[in-house]
């Protein structure tokens, strides 16, 4: 489609520009003869609607004709797209299976394309990649080049640009190479920025396919270059850019260059060979599973030359056996030639000259190894003849004399240095490889000159591809740039030339700027309003606030700078496509205050308002615990209600008891009988009570959970001391200890039990005495004591305390008291203790971690006590924290020592360059140099005379000087020496690497007179150590050091750029005088007073943010500000218009009074005066003026419409007033009020709405804390009386049991009355124990009252019942009928825990059929009716519904009671009729009216 368009507007204002791009729509659906048509009529249209501006006319149909033109090139049919799509998938499919198959499908999408270019590209990308692997190299070249005339498309340019550099890789063209690396690395970078165009489909497998195989490529060419660690770099790459298990034949590739180029890690020489093998092993053994041939080729092939030599062979025959054995073919010393075969066959079969040739090499390489010279000699010439029929096919070479032989004695210029000198496109690493081995071959066959022959050749090759060429594609780059800078200084200076002719022009102007000047600085002032006034009151991030101000002042920036197209980056303007000019660029930094005020000011407004929401999300938090601890706090009440009805049955069967003890045995057996019979019937129904409070006890038991969480005890401690008022009322001094220690445990708990032994401490304490609270941390546990200076506990007493489970809190410390009357009045109910040693038991059967938990007492009479316990030891949220600084500081000083030592090996650097030169002057540095010279001739001559012993001889002696030096110079950078045989990097790499100074042409002649010493000895291990020595370090000295012509060119670019910036800096200055010269005055005035106004501003921004230590008192913080801008701008405002006070007045609307803030600041008397003034300006919203006082109302926008939040107040020097100066104090006012309303009126009303947020918050986590200590201690007491009721019931039913037997005689029936007697009484002493203590924890109300609609509650309801129903094999419905307008008083959490209990109780039957829910008004009560229509009850049934029943009661799903539902419906109207204002709430069930089922009602007080 077309990319553009112009707003093109007639004279009736009517846009063009929709017209425009519906028109390209449809001619990109036509053909070429209706478009035409369709031109014509077009054109007449134009005359039509445009009338006289036929130019206009002209414009639009050119417009339509380009953007026709643009959207036929850039469409395509999608059938087409399709097509070639697929064909380019098969073609890639093929790369390495077959070429003539991936041939004729890529020139079947080449044919087909018609519009899509794209797919033109691509398929042009792989006939290269047929004609590359053919080894046509011009060929595949010209397809590459072609590309770039084919399309636009970045990603197809980039698969070109990565196969030119595959191609100038093979041929050894390096300079080429690393021109078409840059230009892949800008277009990846390009593609980079827009990754998201290629999220998915074939788009993405395209760009991973680019990504790795340029990393692939690059790790080839820096392999030859004897590079590892560039291509262990580009190798590890790969896995990163791509997904390799998705593309097959790159998986294959990744694996066979790592076993290849050896680009694997290992310690030894002997892991990284193992190594190699696994990663061909695996290219063979995937390639054979997926008809990869060409990877299956070249797996054999890699794994042949592998195993040339004997050692390789029993290395890999030792480790990799197994692996061996999977080829088909015997494992003995020939399988490496085997394989080599095998390979052969199969490159032959796929069509590769290049790897023919490259294994008949590693054929001749075994053949070497293994001493078969002739036979080596034959199979290179095989190779070389390959070769050959590749110069002759591709370069249409006739002369026999342009061939390659094996020998030749002429003395003349090889053919290969011919072959180079002419750039044709052939390989010369593959000639190479030839002649290394030929070199190798004559060698053993003992015929030095042919073997010399093939090594100089060889090396000729090396020097002539060893260059790497960066540098030169640079130089050109550099040079290209200086050609620039040059056309840029003379555009310079043809600029300045024109500011002197067209001077005049600004002059004529200067009074058109004037105005527009102070049009723009209005519009610069209102757009700064407009930015300040924009903070959304409900915005939730900064990104908000910055589109809020972006659309305000939309088409004021428009009308300043030209465009809409802005955005605010960074808290500034920005304008992506827009260069701006001088005026543009002040407008740009006169705003970018205004915008950073504004978003500060907003994320202020939304920290605030994200408090909130965090307070409110605790609120909530602690509103849904509050809710659990309420239905756990009511189960406990039922609980503790059937507990209370165990109680008139025990009275009774003592009453019973005492009867028969006190007035003796009846005489009358019957009548005895039945009195038994009746004890029996009541000790039968006090165990059915203590069953179902057993089963209820233990079904519940662990569902109360601890809120264990670390917390630091100081906390705690601080609230304690809070409570010194009450001890100072008493004479008494109270002493809390600070402590760091830092506790494992529920804190409400924690507190309570402070609380609690505090509190004992306090009562039981005298006058004048002193109550200590204080820990000690002591290993794994810290331990709490409360120690007081009272009248202390005997020791019976404390044993009683720490040891009794259940003992009389009424009996402690009597038996020792002066006034027993005394201390019985001030004794409380003595269940503190008790509660605080059942919540130690409670974390001590928790887990192992609270094992260290205890409770305790010491004591003394008359000297005090010390109550204390312990909890574990907590871990500190900061440890981390600690943790990770510690850390960063290790690494730091481990940085600083980083640095130190770089530093000090920078300083011995210099100081050993120093010395150096010293030495060199005194001839002592170079000796051993010059004896490792001397020998290294020696060695050369050595190997002419054929005397390779003496060479070898002569070498080690050169080497033992260059070691020696190293030895001497080296300064600790030089660790390893020189050997003449070993494996892995040779010694003076790595002093290359360290930057040691040596003489390296001499370590290179040595390595070069070595290796052909070895090579005629056929020592071949120690051969190739010493030729790939030679090889690696002949790259490095290879490389191109001169880079004095680079420097100049920098410089010479330097220069001509310091030429252009003086010439610019002169421009400017020509520039500033002009404006300064021909420019009125009062265009600098006008400027002044903006910069004066706008310095105002950003006194005022300064001024409205709080300072830290305001932070803290927030609304007081805020009340400062109006003070602080006054005194921040009063003498810039003096400067602008000459005033000698100036005030601000701000009205609060909560606590209606004024806040007034001037400077400087007058008497009393005036201020009255005054405020009498500001009223009446508030009152009027109107500026008001005097002799000498003007006032100016504070007007701001809200809520759209205008408020009035308070007065400037000015007090003007007489004879200084101006008539610009109301529009600047104007605008001062309006700019002044935005941001009082915004950084004061609205802050302060944030802060308002926290404050009571956090109020709310603190309610919820109290009332949440008293529930959870009250439901710990309930259960406390439960368990306990669970425990300890038991025993007593079951012996008295046995004792009672023998009497009704009838079979004691009078006496033992007289005595087992007796024991009756004294087991009821004691039980009964026991029970009512317990239980006083569990019913003392209700005191603490915790019922919330509030009023509640209806209609809440049944929804409530009814969404409860469809999530409760899913789980319901049954098909049951809930119909809600009734009134639900009315509102009723009470607590929500209970309420709705009651409607949850009576639709769980119906769920728990399995049948089918319906629910009804009903609400109406009962006078002032609200009846709710619940009926259960699917089974029936009998009124004997219904009438003990709310009562205890074993039988009712089953374990329900997952663990929980079922049968407890009515008795905790019970309790809850109980709380509702005793505690929710009104009495007369009631319960109860009765049949259903229709006779379906029964129902069940209740009532709660109406509103």
């Amino acid at each position: 489609m077309c990319p553009f368009f112009l707003p093109i507007v007639s004279k009736d204002g009517y846009s063009f520009a929709r017209l425009c791009v519906m028109i390209i729509n449809v001619f990109s659906l036509l053909s070429c003869k209706v478009i035409m048509d369709f031109i014509r009529s077009f054109v007449s249209m134009q005359k039509r609607m445009f009338g006289r501006h036929r130019k206009l006319s002209v414009w639009s149909c050119l417009l339509v004709m380009c953007g026709v033109m643009a959207s036929c090139t850039g469409m395509a049919p999608r059938a087409e797209v399709h097509r070639v799509d697929s064909l380019n998938q098969v073609a890639y499919s093929f790369r390495y299976k077959n070429l003539d198959s991936l041939y004729e499908a890529a020139e079947q999408a080449s044919q087909s394309v018609r519009f899509y270019r794209s797919g033109k590209a691509e398929a042009c990308n792989n006939l290269a990649f047929h004609a590359f692997m053919q080894m046509d190299y011009e060929k595949a070249e010209e397809l590459y080049l072609s590309v770039r005339d084919q399309t636009q498309n970045e990603l197809e340019l980039l698969v070109a640009d990565i196969g030119l550099m595959r191609v100038y890789q093979r041929t050894a063209m390096n300079k080429e190479f690393y021109d078409y690396r840059i230009s892949a690395l800008r277009r990846l970078n390009r593609i980079a920025e827009d990754d998201a165009l290629f999220a998915e489909g074939r788009g993405r497998k395209r760009l991973e396919y680019a990504r790795a195989e340029f990393y692939l490529v690059s790790a080839v060419y820096y392999y030859y270059l004897q590079q590892r660690s560039e291509a262990l770099e580009c190798i590890r790459r790969v896995p990163e850019v791509t997904t390799l298990a998705a593309d097959t034949s790159q998986w294959l590739q990744y694996h066979y260059l790592r076993g290849m180029a050896g680009l694997v890690d290992g310690q030894t020489m002997e892991e990284r060979s193992l190594r190699e093998f696994d990663e061909l092993y695996a290219t063979w053994l995937g390639a054979s599973h997926t008809d990869y041939l060409y990877f299956e080729a070249t797996g054999i092939q890699g794994l042949a030359g592998l195993m040339a030599s004997p050692e390789s062979y029993e290395l890999f025959r030792t480790h990799r056996g197994h692996a061996l054995e999977r080829f088909g073919l015997p494992v003995d010393t020939l399988l490496p030639m085997r394989l080599g075969q095998l390979a052969l066959q199969k490159f032959a079969q796929y069509g590769d000259i290049y790897q023919l040739a490259g294994t008949y090499v590693s054929i001749g390489c075994y053949l070497n190894e293994h001493g078969r010279y002739e036979e080596a000699l034959d199979t290179l010439q095989v190779a070389l003849d390959y070769v050959n029929r590749h110069h002759q096919r591709y370069c249409h070479a006739e002369d026999s004399l342009d061939f390659l032989k094996m020998f030749d004695r002429r003395d003349a210029i090889p053919v290969e240095q011919g072959w180079m000198k002419h750039k044709l496109k052939t390989v010369p690493e593959w000639i190479s490889r030839i002649r290394e081995q030929l070199s190798v071959s004559y060698a053993g066959l003992g015929r030095k000159e042919c073997s010399d022959y093939n090594r100089n050749i060889y090396l000729d090759i090396l020097d002539d591809t060893r260059q790497d060429k960066e540098l030169e594609s640079r130089y050109e780059a550099l040079e290209k740039g200086v050609r620039q800078l040059n056309l840029w200084s003379l555009v310079v200076v043809s600029g300045i030339i024109a500011v002197l002719v067209f001077f005049w022009f600004f002059n004529r102007r200067s009074k058109a700027r004037n105005k527009e000047h102070l049009r723009r600085l209005q519009l610069l002032l209102d757009v700064g309003q407009k930015i300040t006034a924009s903070i959304p009151t409900d915005a939730q991030a900064e990104e908000e606030v910055a589109d809020a101000i972006c659309r305000a002042i939309a088409d004021d920036v428009e009308i300043l700078f030209g465009t809409k197209d802005f955005c605010i980056e960074d808290r500034r303007l920005a304008f992506p496509h827009l260069q701006m000019g001088r005026d543009q660029m002040a407008a740009w930094k006169i705003l970018n205050p205004y915008v950073q005020w504004a978003l500060e000011n907003g994320m202020a407004t939304i920290t605030l308002g994200d408090e909130r929401r965090r307070l409110e999300k605790q609120r909530y938090v602690y509103e849904r615990h509050i809710a659990d601890n309420k239905r756990r706090n009511l189960e406990k009440k039922a609980c503790l209600a059937i507990v209370n009805g165990i109680y008139p049955y025990i009275d009774r069967l003592a009453n019973e008891a005492d009867k028969l003890t006190r007035k003796g045995l009846v005489s009358q057996a019957e009548v005895r009988a039945e009195k038994y019979q009746y004890m029996d019937e009541l000790v039968t129904t006090i165990n059915e009570y203590n069953d179902i409070l057993a089963l209820w006890i233990k079904m519940k038991q662990g569902a109360l959970s601890l809120h264990v969480e670390n917390f630091e005890l100081n906390d705690l401690f601080t609230l304690l001391g809070k409570g010194r008022r009450v001890f100072e009322m008493r004479r008494q001094t109270f002493e809390v200890v600070p402590t760091d220690a830092c506790v494992k445990a529920d804190r409400a708990l924690t507190l309570f039990m402070l609380n609690t032994m505090v509190e004992n401490a306090r009562k039981y304490t005298p006058q004048g005495g002193h109550v200590k609270v204080y820990a000690e941390s002591c290993g794994d546990y810290v331990e709490i004591s409360v120690e007081d200076t009272g009248r202390g506990l005997s020791k019976e007493d404390v044993l009683c305390l720490t040891e009794e489970k259940i003992y009389d809190p009424k009996a402690i410390g009597m038996n020792d008291a002066d006034d027993r009357d005394e201390l019985k009045e001030s004794k409380g109910s003595g269940f503190g203790l008790m509660n605080c040693k059942g919540i130690i038991e409670k974390y001590r059967k928790t887990n192992a971690l609270f094992s260290v938990c205890k409770f305790g007492v010491e004591s003394e009479l008359g000297k005090g006590s010390r109550f204390y316990f312990r909890l574990p030891v907590g871990a500190r949220k900061a440890l981390a924290l600690l943790v990770i600084v510690l850390s960063a500081g290790l690494v730091s000083c481990e940085g600083g020592n980083t640095q130190a030592g770089t530093k000090q090996v920078v300083d011995s650097l210099s100081v050993v360059g120093q010395d150096s030169l010293s030495q060199i002057e005194d001839g002592a540095y170079d000796e051993l140099l010059l004896w490792a010279s001397d020998y290294a001739n020696a060695a050369y001559y050595s190997n002419i005379d054929r005397q390779y012993e003496q060479t070898l001889a002569y070498v080690d002696s050169a080497m033992w000087c260059l070691n020696e030096h190293a030895d001497r110079y080296g300064d600790g950078r030089v660790d390893a020496p020189m050997t003449l045989e070993g494996e892995g990097s040779a010694a003076e790499l790595q002093w290359w690497n360290a930057w040691f100074d040596t003489d390296y042409h001499v370590i290179l002649d040595i390595r070069n007179e070595a290796a052909v010493a070895f090579m005629a000895l056929k020592r071949w291990d120690a051969y190739r150590y010493n030729n790939d020595a030679y090889t690696a370090l002949y790259k490095l000295l290879g490389e191109d050091q001169s880079l004095e012509d680079y420097c100049r060119q920098l410089e010479r670019s330097a220069s001509n750029r310091m030429v252009g910036i003086w010439l610019t800096v002169f421009l400017f200055f020509v520039l500033a005088l002009g404006y300064y010269f021909l420019y009125f005055r009062k265009r600098l005035v006008d400027r002044w007073n903006l910069e004066q106004v706008l310095e105002i501003d950003s006194l005022v921004f300064k001024a409205s943010r709080m300072t830290p230590r305001e932070a803290g008192s927030e609304e007081e913080g805020l009340e400062l500000i109006p003070q602080r801008i006054v005194d921040e701008t009063f003498h810039a405002v003096n400067e602008l218009v000459g005033i000698d006070r100036l005030g601000i007045a701000i009205y609060n609307e909560d606590a209606r009074h004024w806040d007034y803030a001037c400077s400087p600041r007058g008497a009393r008397g005036d201020e009255s005066i005054e405020i009498r003034l500001i009223k009446q300006c508030f009152e009027e919203q109107k500026t008001l003026f005097s002799s000498s006082t003007q006032m100016l109302p504070l007007m701001v926008e809200a809520g759209g419409a205008k408020r009035c939040i308070g007065v400037l107040h000015l007090e003007r020097r007489q004879g200084m007033e101006q008539e610009s100066d109301q529009l600047l104090l104007e605008l001062m006012a309006r700019y002044l009020s935005i941001v009082l309303f915004n950084a004061v009126v609205k802050l302060a009303t944030k802060y308002r709405d926290i404050e009571l947020a956090e109020d709310e918050a603190r309610r919820a986590s109290y009332e949440d804390s008293q529930l959870h200590v009250q439901n710990m201690v309930l259960d406390n007491c439960l368990s306990t009386i669970k425990h300890e009721t038991l025993y007593y019931p079951n012996r008295i039913k046995q004792l009672v049991g023998r009497l009704c037997s009838q079979t004691l005689d009078a006496a033992s029936e007289e005595e087992t009355v007796k024991d009756i007697k004294e087991l009821v009484e004691y039980y009964r002493g026991i029970f009512t124990l317990l239980s006083s203590c569990a019913s003392r924890q209700l005191e603490e109300v915790t019922f919330r009252r509030m009023v509640i609609p209806v209609a809440e509650l049944l929804k409530s309801a009814e969404k409860y019942f469809r999530k409760a129903v899913k789980d319901s094999r049954a098909s049951v419905t809930l119909t809600i009928e009734g009134e639900a307008e009315g509102q009723v008083v009470g607590d929500v959490h209970q309420l709705h825990f009651l409607f949850e209990n009576l639709i769980d109780e119906a769920l728990s039957v399995p049948a089918s059929g319906e629910l009804r829910l009903q609400a109406s008004v009962d006078d002032r009560f609200v009846r709710f009716c619940f009926t259960d229509t699917r089974r029936g009850k009998t009124q004997d049934e219904l009438n003990h519904l709310f009562y205890p029943n074993l039988e009712r009661m089953t374990s329900g799903k997952d663990g929980r009671l079922q049968g407890t539902e009515y008795l905790i419906c019970k309790q809850i109207v109980r709380d509702h009729d005793e505690y929710a204002g009104r009495r007369g709430c009631r319960i109860n069930a009765e049949p259903a009216r229709d006779g379906r089922g029964f129902t069940l009602y209740f009532t709660v007080p109406c509103k």
